[in-house]
């Protein structure tokens, strides 16, 4: 039994809760999700979780981006295409993704007792 993250997610720590690209979990350790892409299916790996960091990749069809935060209320969103990704990263404390088009969106904030949080959502 996983402990109760600090920071409220919809979904707790169920990282299979994110398969049908629409989630909100958090992360406290290195973990993989697999959900559905635009393209296909896609899997987001977060590789590093600590105070105030986040570090992952995300893996779709032949593409790869990878995204890193450090500090506190920071964070990065990545969107996912059929022809590819792009990623922004920044303040994101207190924020939620918007549903895109034809679009998968990730977004990773870190959280100050190493406790990340992850929202995923598919149009």
């Amino acid at each position: 039994m996983e402990p109760e993250p600090s920071v409220s997610a919809a979904d707790g720590y169920d990282a299979s809760a994110c398969t049908d690209g629409n989630c909100e979990i958090a992360v406290s350790k290195p973990v993989t999700v697999r959900l559905q892409g635009p393209g296909g299916p896609a899997t987001l790996s977060v590789t590093e979780v600590g105070p105030n960091k986040i570090e992952y990749r995300v893996k779709s069809g032949n593409g790869q981006s990878k995204g890193g935060a450090s500090g506190p209320g920071q964070g990065c969103i990545t969107v996912l295409r059929k022809n590819g990704s792009g990623n922004s990263c920044g303040g994101l404390s207190g924020t939620r993704p918007s549903a895109q088009p034809d679009a998968v969106v990730i977004q990773a904030t870190t959280g100050t007792d190493g406790t990340a949080l992850l929202h995923i959502v598919s149009p």
